[in-house]
């Protein structure tokens, strides 16, 4: 059985990609970085000085070699330059980028990736464009390009493979409580799919660059947006 380690095994994302790989018949290590209600779930907190390295160490050999590791988790937040905090900025580059590379280098040096791996990373269109009141989370998510980019490169002496996916505005209850019905409808009108990308649309993009089926694509970026970023309707 191939085998999933997925970061952000919590959120709305990380939910459907768990279920997604499960329904193709892998096993998925689930791995969140508070405790869940799921005992079965690995809590991974690599900037908490006082979390139990053993704990990880064994659940990672117990359940690895890992054929696949998606990081699907993350952070938001609202500002702009004219609120910004040095603090609020730090603990969204903490949680969307340094978690990345401190997890990667613990796997690496825990050897429990099979090789070759498939590796994925959940960023967001917005790493490529800009977005009203949205600094922090813009700045974060461009810093993922050239996480992606470097380690395409360094990774490709194991033979590992690795890519980002980049969802759009998605149909998901954070899209309904964040954005007013007006400014769904403006993006949903912008293509003619007359719909917003669901979650599925999110995690069969995931599971594509995590399949065996992938042998040579690494260090690109999956727009799953229905085109939103890229057709202008005239």
């Amino acid at each position: 059985m191939k085998q999933l380690l997925l970061f952000g095994a919590t959120g709305a994302i990380g939910t459907a990609t768990r279920d997604f790989f499960k329904k193709n018949g892998w096993g998925v290590t689930s791995v969140s970085r508070a405790k869940t209600p799921n005992e079965g779930d690995l809590v991974w907190a690599p900037f908490d000085t006082s979390e139990d390295s053993k704990i990880i160490s064994e659940k990672l050999h117990q359940n690895g070699p890992f054929d696949a590791v998606c990081w699907a988790q993350g952070a938001n937040c609202t500002d702009s330059i004219y609120s910004f905090d040095v603090n609020q900025h730090q603990a969204l580059y903490e949680a969307n980028v340094l978690f990345v590379l401190s997890t990667l280098k613990r796997l690496l040096e825990e050897d429990v990736l099979e090789k070759p791996s498939r590796l994925c990373i959940v960023s967001s269109i917005w790493q490529n464009r800009a977005r009203q009141t949205k600094l922090s989370y813009c700045v974060t998510k461009s810093a993922l390009k050239g996480v992606v980019l470097s380690l395409a490169t360094d990774l490709a002496i194991d033979g590992h493979l690795i890519n980002a996916v980049l969802p759009g505005v998605l149909d998901t209850p954070m899209t309904q409580a964040n954005l007013r019905p007006d400014q769904i409808a403006n993006v949903t009108e912008q293509t003619k799919f007359g719909r917003l990308p669901s979650l599925d649309d999110v995690s069969s993009a995931i599971y594509s660059l995590c399949s065996v089926e992938n042998t040579g694509v690494t260090g690109q970026f999956v727009e799953v947006d229905l085109g939103f970023s890229n057709v202008r309707l005239i």
